[in-house]
């Protein structure tokens, strides 16, 4: 799941428009009333009279060649933003996978709570829960994309990394309309997260940006795990639906009109082009 998530960077890239160039749009008319209001100090930061003056202030400078200036100044900063936001997003998107051995143990008091969480859930339903389906990642976002691996393995015996192109290119449409649609939630959640940092930034010149930022923070995150929950789904769909098509594509026949573990392995086995084939010795009779 981990290496379809790392084309996440490339699908904000291609939806630049929508992910940067829209949100930047209100954040340049939050610099610019920033820029005005800087000077009233933290006291008068919502002091609409003042706003007022020093926008006319500033209209009468921008029919200036300062102005001019100054004006081509701003775009070419809210363009650098857009772009360090872009680069940001890809780390917000690591940081949600929760990977990251230093943010492991910084969050391991969540991670054994949600541990704890899960195998009491599953005493109640009177059910056992496999040691592998147990969170394990620093982030709730994290453990969810790696229980699609989980699955997908357990259930079919096949791994979704090496799987998960072919399937993509045996999708229909309605599967490639709700993978993608999931996809682009997750994707601007990130950005939406990320679109928090440069807000915050300006907050240190006029302190409403602030609150601001961590709206966009809660939003984002609280949209990322939405939109997490919803591609898993998806992509765990895509999968059932798909993966009879799948064996009948590499050649491998199904005797019970179903893909199962044994059927999956082989699968497996032709995907990863003999890269993990048994050694020689390894049927040999130990001691013989």
């Amino acid at each position: 799941m981990d290496g379809i998530l790392s084309d996440l960077a490339k699908r904000v890239a291609d939806r630049w428009f929508a992910f940067l160039v829209l949100p930047g749009v209100p954040f340049t008319a939050l610099a610019i009333v920033a820029w005005a209001m800087a000077p009233a100090g933290a006291g008068h930061a919502l002091d609409l009279d003042y706003l007022v003056r020093r926008l006319d202030t500033l209209g009468a400078t921008a029919r200036t060649a300062k102005g001019a200036v100054l004006g081509c100044l701003l775009v070419a900063g809210v363009t650098v933003v857009a772009v360090l936001v872009r680069e940001l997003s890809t780390a917000v998107n690591r940081l949600w996978l929760g990977r990251s051995a230093v943010l492991c143990r910084i969050m391991r008091p969540g991670l054994r709570r949600r541990r704890r969480l899960a195998l009491d859930s599953a005493r109640r339903g009177a059910y056992a829960v496999p040691e592998r389906y147990l969170p394990h990642r620093a982030t709730w976002i994290g453990d969810r994309f790696a229980l699609v691996d989980e699955r997908v393995a357990v259930q079919y015996g096949v791994s979704l990394s090496r799987a998960w192109p072919r399937l993509w290119q045996l999708r229909d449409d309605r599967i490639t309309k709700v993978v993608s649609a999931a996809w682009d939630d997750y994707a601007a959640a990130t950005v939406r997260v990320a679109w928090a940092v440069p807000y915050l930034a300006v907050s240190l010149f006029w302190w409403p940006a602030c609150p601001v930022a961590l709206a966009l923070a809660l939003l984002g995150w609280a949209q990322g795990r939405r939109a997490a929950g919803d591609f898993c789904l998806s992509c765990e769909a895509a999968v059932d639906m798909q993966i009879r098509r799948l064996a009948h594509v590499v050649g491998v026949p199904l005797p019970h009109q179903r893909v199962t573990v044994t059927e999956g392995r082989r699968i497996d086995g032709i995907l990863a082009k003999g890269a993990y084939l048994p050694r020689p010795d390894a049927d040999l009779p130990r001691g013989g």
